[in-house]
């Protein structure tokens, strides 16, 4: 009897620990795959605006192109879209108040070659471009993200591809001007942003040439305006993506050149526990890639699959967290 009772007891955790690992693999979350872009593209910039995910500029067999297609999730289909007014790479993106904004990037035909000043205001609704005021010098690989109605373009790389800078401005759309703010505290490009909680995160990105990937996060207080540093990423990477994802700070992929490879990494931090978490690899690693957040799902497409602009893909992968 008591032989019984305890094998029941054994029976008993073991049923415990494995629902856990249930649980916890299922809380990692989960990836699929969509409708191939109709192009390969990388070097991309997205937004996601009334249900639908737009790709905007990046390059094409290594020419860089004005390109912007729509996709819609409830269809599974791809439509084109008005251009960009710039053949552009590299760009910051974000949303406000329906409308799409790209900020900065590289008038490509070589690699990161004439960081631009440039801000574009697309309007969904009637399929148009906007021009608005520029910024005060060119960036490329330039964070964007809104918070209380202005953009913050923070971080990139100067027009010359010589250094990278901690340059940090906002617009403010009512006033169509720029202004400056408090600098990052290190200076770097090909990062993450996103604003939620009140506040800006700026993680990872490279803070030189390619082979110089950080782990840095910095958290920006509009408040203060001022900078503090967060915990680090558990890997450092830079070409990265990011989105703002029921409550995380999600920064996927990336690449490391000095050692021939990219990332499929999917690593969140946490504002409330201060804290970095894993979440399910990508299907694959790659870079350069657009992100945007579309319902109850985060798009991942287009980008390379390999380090600097080999093997540029077509890809549209999606991520779920339950």
């Amino acid at each position: 009897m008591r032989d019984r009772s305890w094998k029941l007891l054994q029976f008993t955790a073991l049923c415990a620990v494995l629902g856990a690992m249930t649980t916890a693999a299922q809380a990692q979350g989960s990836w699929s795959m969509k409708e191939p872009l109709p192009a390969r593209l990388n070097e991309v910039s997205a937004a996601a605006v009334g249900g639908k995910l737009h790709v905007m500029g990046g390059s094409v067999l290594g020419v860089t192109g004005p390109y912007h297609q729509e996709y819609d999730p409830a269809t599974d289909k791809w439509r084109a879209r008005a251009p960009v007014p710039r053949s552009l790479d590299h760009m910051g993106s974000t949303v406000l108040n329906g409308k799409i904004y790209l900020i900065g990037g590289f008038i490509g035909g070589g690699v990161h070659r004439d960081g631009q000043n440039t801000a574009f205001e697309y309007d969904p609704a009637s399929d148009t471009w906007r021009i608005l005021a520029t910024m005060k010098a060119g960036r490329g690989s330039v964070g964007v993200a809104v918070m209380d109605g202005k953009l913050h373009a923070v971080g990139g790389r100067s027009p010359d591809n010589a250094v990278v800078v901690a340059t940090h401005e906002v617009y403010d759309p009512a006033t169509n001007a720029w202004k400056d703010l408090a600098p990052l505290p290190t200076a770097r490009d090909h990062g993450a942003v996103v604003a939620a909680e009140g506040k800006i995160y700026f993680a990872g990105g490279r803070t030189g040439p390619s082979t110089s990937p950080t782990a840095l996060l910095d958290i920006y207080d509009p408040k203060t305006n001022t900078w503090t540093p967060g915990p680090p990423m558990p890997t450092s990477r830079s070409g990265l993506m990011a989105a703002y994802y029921k409550g995380l700070f999600m920064v996927l992929g990336g690449e490391v050149p000095q050692q021939q490879r990219t990332n499929a990494e999917n690593e969140a931090y946490d504002p409330k526990t201060n804290a970095w978490r894993t979440l399910a690899p990508m299907p694959a690693g790659r870079h350069a890639a657009g992100v945007a957040m579309v319902g109850n799902n985060v798009y991942i497409v287009g980008g390379s699959l390999m380090p600097g602009g080999g093997g540029v893909t077509d890809q549209l992968i999606v991520f779920t967290l339950p």
